[in-house]
């Protein structure tokens, strides 16, 4: 598979996408930017340059290629609002809405949130991509999240059982809900594992305190980290938006290699020349963060062998090189 995706057509593509102002949707925006798409970024508000979340990172234009967009535009799912305008044209979808999981406490009202900002969001984008015509959108890609599968040492390929728990039952609602948008146009899933940036995410809580040389192993040490760069993330997408041929369906989105959760807090101070000497029990995690400690304290073996066989090569397919390139520019 070639990383620059050489034919998209001889019309512009027109990329709505939702929950476009996270991390990964940033990123994508910018990807497809230079790719001479036009990515069209649906949000509760306008941008604001004074605005928090994930610097958007400048799009990187392919020599003699016609630069593209990005635009903004505002929808309301609970509301049911859209600014139509936005849907003008629109040649694939994007579906990143969801708020963020490790945010805040589990209580039972921001259970709901976590669940709704999901499912409320597919359903109305379903609502208003039936509006284009027939045909006109080619392609549709969904989030989705590794959490679907039950913690442990089995390697969770994409046809494993559902696993135990809120975040198992999360997930399963938000594929759910994400699955009447197969009427639409061809609909592929992509379970993400741990996202890797410089710009956030997970390496945004742990670099500050591994820098300080107070990095830390939590609980065990061997629950497993399925992982991927968030280059490697955003050329998935691209991948699976463009690629010929392509069969639509659930995909791990993780890299080949996952580590276990000791050996990446070993590799990540070592990128940035620090000790790991700490190690955290996992009690005093559970006793203060309750169920939402599983985000730390569990993790899943995720296969990537799906989407290698498609044709997708990773740019990153292991840990070193993938936090070299991050956290050493």
């Amino acid at each position: 598979m070639q990383h620059k995706i050489d034919n998209i057509g001889q019309n512009r593509p027109v990329i709505l996408i939702t929950g476009g102002s996270g991390l990964i949707g940033t990123a994508l925006a910018s990807k497809l930017a230079g790719m001479g798409c036009e990515a069209r970024i649906l949000g509760r508000t306008l941008k604001s340059d004074h605005g928090q979340g994930p610097k958007e990172p400048p799009a990187q234009v392919d020599q003699g290629q016609n630069p593209g967009l990005v635009t903004h535009w505002v929808w309301n799912p609970p509301l049911g609002q859209v600014d139509r305008a936005a849907l003008a044209g629109v040649t694939h979808a994007v579906n990143l809405a969801g708020a963020g999981i490790a945010d805040r406490a589990w209580t039972g009202k921001r259970r709901k949130e976590l669940l709704e900002s999901r499912t409320i969001s597919a359903i109305f984008l379903k609502q208003i991509l039936a509006e284009a015509p027939q045909g006109c959108i080619q392609r549709i890609v969904t989030a989705s999240a590794i959490g679907y599968y039950q913690s442990g040492e089995e390697l969770a390929l994409e046809s494993a059982p559902q696993g135990q728990g809120f975040l198992a039952e999360l997930t399963q609602a938000w594929e759910q809900s994400t699955q009447p948008l197969n009427v639409i146009a061809p609909l592929t899933t992509l379970r993400i594992g741990l996202v890797l940036s410089a710009r956030g995410g997970l390496l945004g809580p742990l670099l500050p305190v591994t820098r300080l040389g107070l990095g830390a192993s939590i609980g065990s040490g061997r629950q497993w980290m399925s992982w991927i760069h968030e280059e490697d993330m955003v050329l998935l997408i691209a991948h699976a938006l463009f690629a010929p041929n392509w069969s639509p369906g659930i995909y791990n989105a993780v890299a080949p290699l996952p580590r276990r959760h000791l050996d990446f807090m070993r590799r990540l101070a070592d990128a940035v020349h620090r000790p790991l000497w700490l190690a955290v029990p996992a009690w005093p995690l559970r006793w203060i963060m309750g169920e939402r400690s599983d985000l730390l304290l569990q993790g899943v073996k995720a296969s990537s062998q799906k989407i290698m066989d498609t044709g997708f090569t990773f740019r990153y397919p292991d840990l070193d090189p993938a936090l070299n390139d991050l956290l050493n520019p």
